[in-house]
């Protein structure tokens, strides 16, 4: 009977990857318009993102090929993440208390929705300034302006799901207040020590050098805080 428990919790875990495997498949080889869903995603995303005057080259024969797979991978990742959170929920329910499972489906959509927000908040507010003040230094230097395919790809996808996981920051606190790990007295004596948080990890990961797409990354993140706290209290 022990084994059969455990079996049954293996497949369900192994479902989990089956989902990013079939959205994995779907974007990669299926060619509804003359090209793969990720090439027709990469077009999208060149012609938004990429600068003007700037030409993509390809380094080695194997980039082009993995940029399509990473692209496909990160994409089926996005898409099947509410079932992917859904089935550890499941997969950790028998510990739980039905309360305590009834709050933690609650943290589901949430999650979903502030991802995407900070997905589709990075691609069109952090990215193109980004790209654009830093390009802007290879024309005063009369460079020739050129960036790799698979710099790109991973430039971009890495700033997406960086800010996708930053925008979860309220359900991170929740989490952590909602267990008892950290209480909301934490959270409201600590946010200046927050604030410097945000500011630094900002502008890490958007070293334009002038400080505009830190502080449009960090403005968020302090409301969000504040909606944390809110979440925190209660």
């Amino acid at each position: 009977m022990y084994f059969l428990q455990e079996l049954k919790k293996f497949i369900k875990s192994i479902l989990n990857w089956i989902y990013v495997l079939v959205g994995f498949s779907f974007l990669f080889f299926l060619v509804p318009f003359g090209k793969p869903i990720s090439l027709l995603f990469f077009d999208i995303v060149k012609k938004d993102l990429l600068p003007q005057g700037v030409q993509l080259v390809v380094t080695n024969p194997m980039s082009a090929f993995l940029s399509q797979m990473i692209i496909s991978i990160v994409l089926a990742l996005i898409v099947v993440s509410p079932f992917i959170i859904y089935g550890i929920i499941k997969y950790l329910s028998p510990a739980l208390h039905k309360n305590e499972k009834n709050t933690l489906l609650k943290f589901v959509i949430p999650s979903a929705l502030l991802f995407i927000l900070g997905c589709i908040f990075s691609y069109f507010l952090i990215i193109p300034p980004t790209f654009k003040i830093l390009y802007s230094f290879t024309t005063a230097m009369s460079a020739v302006p050129f960036f790799a395919v698979e710099e790109f790809v991973y430039s971009v996808l890495g700033l997406i799901l960086a800010v996708g996981v930053m925008f979860l920051l309220p359900i991170f606190m929740g989490i952590l207040s909602w267990i008892g790990l950290i209480n909301f007295d934490f959270w409201k004596n600590n946010w200046r020590y927050a604030f410097l948080g945000f500011i630094i990890f900002s502008a890490i990961i958007t070293p334009d050098g002038t400080g505009i797409t830190m502080t449009i990354l960090t403005i968020p993140m302090i409301g969000l805080y504040g909606i944390g706290m809110m979440v925190s209290r209660k």
